[in-house]
């Protein structure tokens, strides 16, 4: 876990005393902030200007807010049973590819890459009498597709660790709350729920000429775990799918099912230099700790060996 003190602690005195701010007003519905001074100088701590606010003292934002007529697709926040919360905040600039050419998403880059928190309040109620909540305080865990993960810490001032988790832990927790929202259990839906379930399982097998060409190019095995066994075997995109063009064989490899679910997650990747497999830390201590360092298995014809390039980007996009 992340402990807030030790973080703001390396910040400049008037930088701390903003974000001190956001940690007391944490969970409670404000007005418009007014100012905070230090040392005789003036500290605003948001702007009505942008909804990402880098005051021109600091090359870090020191917070976020979004407002109930944000013209950007910001998600609601999902709270933890320990009281941290995910929060995903588009950023300024609707081109995700554009987002450098905005100072104000340079500025939460830097708040990435130096473990500075940013403060963060929601517009509850417009005018008259617009209220925000203040959220507290969070770390910039991770960007993606234009959204800043923010991952926040609870009121004894810890945060999970930022990282790629986060942004996982958010689009699996709102499955779950979608599935909590399905109805009561119907016995007469079992055969309907079975039929989805197989469907499910042959779209995650592949399309069948890509697995089948997998399954020919490995000679029916994990290329991981040596597993011989045809049902359990998954045709793995080693790069999302995004259409007909990504089921070409270089950009698959074939996988068991639980070891796919791990490699889609960012928990299991491959050093395309060594062709070893390099396993997640969160993982070193469970059953899955065995497969750190374990060699890859490749095709014997050439041209059906996974792409080195995208073998290079998905281990990149794990960071591992």
């Amino acid at each position: 876990m992340q402990k807030l003190d030790q973080l703001i602690a390396s910040l400049p005195g008037r930088h701390q005393e903003a974000l001190r701010w956001f940690v007391a007003h944490a969970g409670v519905q404000v007005a418009w902030p007014s100012p905070v001074r230090f040392d005789g100088k003036v500290t605003h701590l948001t702007t009505k200007a942008k909804g990402i606010y880098k005051p021109e003292w600091s090359k870090y934002a020191l917070s976020v807010r979004q407002g109930l007529r944000s013209r950007y697709p910001d998600r609601e926040p999902v709270v933890r049973n320990d009281g941290t919360w995910v929060y995903p905040y588009y950023q300024e600039n609707d081109d995700p590819d554009a987002r450098d050419t905005e100072y104000t998403n340079v500025a939460m880059m830097e708040c990435l890459r130096d473990r500075v928190p940013v403060g963060v309040m929601r517009q509850m109620k417009s005018k008259p009498g617009v209220r925000y909540l203040v959220l507290g305080v969070a770390l910039v865990s991770s960007w993606d597709g234009g959204y800043f993960f923010l991952e926040g810490f609870s009121s004894t001032g810890q945060a999970a660790e930022a990282s790629l988790s986060s942004e996982l832990d958010f689009f699996a927790r709102n499955a779950e709350a979608e599935q909590g929202r399905a109805g009561d259990f119907d016995p007469a839906s079992v055969v309907d729920g079975r039929e989805r379930v197989v469907a499910q399982i042959v779209r995650r097998r592949g399309q069948p000429e890509f697995r089948a060409k997998l399954l020919f190019a490995y000679e029916g095995r994990c290329a991981i775990t040596g597993c011989d066994a045809a049902d359990a075997l998954e045709a793995a995109h080693i790069l999302p799918y995004q259409g007909d063009s990504t089921h070409h064989v270089g950009n698959g490899i074939l996988l068991r099912a639980d070891v796919h679910t791990l490699f889609d997650l960012g928990l299991v990747a491959i050093d395309s230099a060594s062709m070893s497999v390099r396993v997640s830390p969160k993982l070193l201590n469970s059953v899955y700790g065995a497969l750190s360092g374990m060699g890859v298995d490749r095709p014997t014809d050439p041209l059906q060996r996974p792409s080195v390039q995208a073998l290079d980007l998905h281990r990149a996009w794990s960071k591992l």
